[in-house]
């Protein structure tokens, strides 16, 4: 008697995994059907907390709480601190929002992109904003700015055309 009840425990264990399983799925494709109608025609791929949306014009992920892995990305300097809070990516264009960062940490990625992305250059810095903006030889634009009171830098770059 107690191994079929250990059995049937199994099996309904197993059956209410299995079905929380199937409820994500459900919930994940209706969600990308309802963003798909709202935006025409696209093709959307929700995996997680991470949404690609795909248009002819190209895809753009967004969701993602990692550094993106992008042509684009490839060639600006990655920013190791702090914690990444959201990411919108796509081969034009990037936009990184990191939290929990630390002035010197920040002024350190300002200097190396100041050096790096030196024309069309503009920065300020004000009580409690820093901010960079520059592109370099091969027409990639980059803007970093960071807000002291709250610690969060948003990194920004886009492709020459």
């Amino acid at each position: 008697m107690k191994k079929i009840c250990y059995i049937l425990l199994i099996i309904i264990l197993f059956t209410l995994l299995t079905a929380c399983g199937a409820k994500e799925k459900m919930e994940e494709k209706i969600a990308e059907k309802i963003i798909e109608q709202a935006l025409g025609d696209a093709d959307i791929d929700i995996d997680g907390d991470e949404v690609t949306v795909k248009t002819e014009d190209g895809d753009v992920t967004f969701g993602s709480t990692e550094w993106p892995d992008s042509q684009l990305s490839g060639k600006i300097p990655e920013f190791k601190k702090g914690n990444i809070v959201s990411v919108i990516n796509s081969e034009a264009y990037l936009l990184v929002i990191i939290e929990d960062v630390e002035t010197d940490d920040f002024m350190d990625y300002y200097t190396k992109i100041k050096g790096e992305f030196n024309q069309e250059s503009y920065e300020t810095k004000s009580e409690d904003t820093i901010a960079y903006a520059g592109s370099n030889e091969e027409g990639i634009s980059i803007v970093a700015s960071y807000t002291t009171g709250d610690k969060t830098a948003s990194i920004s770059a886009s492709a020459g055309e």
